[in-house]
């Protein structure tokens, strides 16, 4: 640290606002510490980053250059997250990874530490090359890849919970099998560290820091392992969720639907899988009348469902802060995404989850294990499906209950607030 001013900390993310909003709340914990902070992301984000009081620097693609140069709408691109696991990382990130080392690097080279989300590539090779300590931010447990804890993937067979060492030996091999099996997808990631003269540590689960791990999500969805790498802290969840970078607020009309009648259904998927989710919604609104029961639908910018009339009983908007609707929920239907997972066992109400692709299988599997909530794959979500795992879920008292003791537990974790007191101490 600089003799007599204060840290800066360069703080740098890709993807959506779940992988956003703990970076916002790491920077806003980093300043109540005294520390001058830049946060890097996607440029679409500025706005939100300077209203939340943080200084922002542009690194990465903007929403508008990934829909020009793949020529795909934006459902289309989640389509491909859902169906190609190479998919984020041989065209969301590689084609832009040297331009993002450009957009970076001076911001690297005056600051004293970095933190970077697992697949922060950009950020992890400029720091190397201007020798600064680079802190690897792991949102879920999926990315730390524990052959002792392994992730809930597709098409890997894992043995969970391994009970022997052979179980765990098996568990190593799936994972340099499925190294290996990545080798093409990650080729461009390496020739570009190769480029810059920068050793590749970068596995299945993205950057595997030398210098420290802050996993930044609840103990109840996974404890230490043996495996884990040098240095690592499980810190817990880093709550933010306001849609501007403001103090949260409730929209007026949502805040009268949920004062006028009984707690509803709340349905969500997140700001990324939403481009896609319009028969999803529509699915879910039959649902919620079979079953005659009030629903909240947030069905992001740019549905169809917006402009139509469902009834008095569903409510449909953009977007609403987890915080303030999730607790008024009767029950929350949701993907899985890690922002999603944290906010809902915050909330402390039963949940049904309907993952799509990547960690949010491995983070359905965990909230099922926790007796947190039920799991409907994305893929099988219909009508009649949704209804019945519905139906089980609002008859079972132990979903209540256990819903409630997570938020117990989660409701006390403040993993900015930890994180920044680990990295600035001394």
């Amino acid at each position: 640290m600089r003799q007599g001013r204060p840290q800066k900390i360069v703080l740098a993310t890709y993807g959506s606002w779940g992988d956003l909003h703990p970076f916002i709340a790491l920077g806003q914990a980093f300043r109540a510490r005294g520390c001058e902070v830049v946060l890097a992301s996607h440029p679409d984000y500025r706005a939100k980053v300077e209203a939340a009081g943080i200084t922002f620097t542009d690194y990465g693609a903007s929403r508008e250059t990934y829909v020009r140069d793949l020529r795909l709408p934006p459902a289309e691109i989640i389509k491909g997250l859902s169906t190609d696991h190479g998919f984020m990382i041989k065209r969301l990130i590689a084609p832009y990874l040297e331009s993002s080392i450009g957009e970076i690097s001076s911001v690297i080279a005056g600051c004293d530490q970095v933190l970077g989300s697992s697949f922060a590539y950009g950020a992890h090779i400029a720091a190397r090359l201007h020798h600064k300590p680079f802190t690897t931010v792991a949102l879920q447990p999926t990315v730390l890849m524990s052959s002792y804890d392994p992730p809930k993937v597709r098409k890997a067979p894992f043995i969970f919970a391994p009970r022997t060492q052979l179980g765990a030996a098996f568990n190593r091999l799936i994972i340099k099998t499925g190294e290996r099996m990545m080798a093409a997808t990650q080729a461009e990631v390496r020739r570009v560290y190769k480029h810059h003269g920068v050793k590749a540590d970068i596995g299945l689960g993205g950057i595997v820091s030398d210098h420290q791990t802050l996993a930044l999500y609840s103990p109840l969805l996974g404890d230490y392992q043996p495996d884990f790498p040098p240095n690592t802290r499980i810190v817990g969840f880093a709550f933010y969720d306001s849609e501007t970078g403001e103090t949260p607020r409730l929209e007026p009309r949502l805040a009268a639907f949920l004062d006028d009648g009984a707690a509803p259904l709340v349905f969500s998927l997140g700001t990324a899988v939403v481009y896609g989710g319009e028969d999803f919604y529509r699915d879910a609104i039959v649902a919620a009348k079979t079953l005659n029961l009030r629903a909240v639908i947030l069905a992001g910018g740019d549905s169809p469902l917006l402009r139509e009339d469902f009834g008095p009983d569903i409510c449909v908007v953009t977007y609403a802060p987890h915080s303030l609707l999730f607790p008024r929920a009767r029950a929350i239907i949701h993907h899985a995404g890690i922002g999603s997972t944290a906010q809902a066992l915050r909330a402390g109400r039963p949940q049904l989850v309907t993952p799509v692709f990547g960690d949010q299988f491995d983070n359905a599997r965990r909230l099922k294990k926790l007796g947190a909530a039920g799991v409907l794959n994305y893929d099988h979500w219909k009508t009649g499906a949704a209804v019945a795992h519905l139906k089980r879920l609002l008859a079972d008292p132990s979903a209540a209950r256990l819903a409630i003791d997570a938020a117990r537990t989660v409701s006390l974790e403040d993993g900015a607030a930890t994180a920044a007191e680990i990295l600035t101490a001394g």
